[in-house]
């Protein structure tokens, strides 16, 4: 029998945090494009998501995700940008460019007469048959799902190869990395801290080891409570997480929300984690798109993971 405090729910993970964040979280598959940075070589290394030929470097590109948006403008080709979802506010400049909808309804006239040479498409955060109108309406769909710190330096590199720009991706990839094994070098090591990892409070939401949120806590020198959960996202009960008696409760913090949800806790102060006062908030928009941003969730995170550390000796 399995543990009647821990629901496998259908609903998707990225759905809930969408209704009360404005953006979706992330899945944990990521179509990779290998090789070289001719566009000769980049039609055939690229797989699903991408049709067989188009011409790099991309003028003209609607992004249908916040995350690749900002990296975008991270590798320096924002001034390609035509369109973009109505979520994506990072950087400033990007809150300037025109709208083509939401993640649940595409402006497709919008994008039509944008002219796009290039859309890139999201594959867990845009419905398929909205990328697949797109694409039967002639314009090319560069579709990822990046999931792990890994796969985050791979896109940034990918939309190099797309836009031409495979020096700077290259050097920002590489500085992304670098940071992500400073932290993990300085951190990974530390005593053992146990966590839970609480995405939404109505139903109670967590995420298990494969999600790219389990990445930062290892990095940082935890463990998650509920790792070994066989479903990426999982409503779990009030009974389950105590449980756990996590050493610590991790949530997200939007700049429109006055309490984090994981202050819910505060009512159970026995828990080792509310009597620690080791309730933590990260930024949701750092730790939720899977962008070059995702380092200053992960540095926010040791950091304070390491001062609950302290909290429990």
């Amino acid at each position: 029998m399995g543990d009647p405090n821990i629901h496998i729910s259908p609903i998707v993970i990225g759905q809930a945090i969408s209704a009360v964040c404005g953006f979706l979280s992330t899945s944990f598959f990521l179509l990779i494009v290998t090789g070289g940075s001719s566009s000769d070589s980049l039609a055939s290394e690229i797989d699903h998501g991408v049709l067989s030929q188009f011409e790099v470097p991309a003028e003209r590109v609607i992004s249908l995700a916040p995350h690749l948006t900002e990296i975008m403008f991270h590798i320096g080709a924002g001034e390609s940008l035509v369109g973009v979802m109505a979520s994506s506010d990072f950087p400033a400049a990007a809150i300037l460019l025109p709208r083509v909808g939401s993640h649940r309804l595409l402006d497709l006239e919008k994008i039509i007469s944008l002219r796009p040479d290039l859309v890139l498409g999201w594959k867990e955060g845009n419905h398929e048959a909205d990328l697949s109108m797109i694409r039967r309406l002639g314009f090319n769909v560069f579709e990822s799902n990046p999931g792990t710190l890994e796969e985050i330096a791979a896109l940034i590199r990918q939309l190099g190869i797309l836009m031409g720009r495979t020096q700077i991706a290259e050097s920002q990839a590489r500085d992304f990395e670098r940071k992500i094994a400073k932290l993990r070098g300085r951190y990974a090591k530390k005593k053992p801290v146990r966590v839970f990892y609480q995405v939404w409070d109505h139903p109670i939401y967590t995420l298990n080891g494969a999600h790219v949120v389990s990445q930062l806590i290892e990095g940082c020198g935890g463990s998650n409570v509920f790792s070994e959960l066989p479903t990426i996202s999982v409503v779990v009960s009030v009974e389950a997480v105590l449980n756990t008696n996590p050493d610590v409760i991790v949530g997200s913090l939007t700049e429109t929300e006055d309490s984090s949800p994981v202050s819910m806790w505060s009512q159970w102060p026995a828990m080792t984690a509310v009597a620690s006062q080791n309730l933590i908030s990260i930024d949701s928009d750092h730790i939720a798109r899977m962008g070059p941003r995702i380092v200053l969730a992960m540095t926010e995170l040791c950091e304070k993971m390491d001062l609950a550390r302290a909290r429990l000796q």
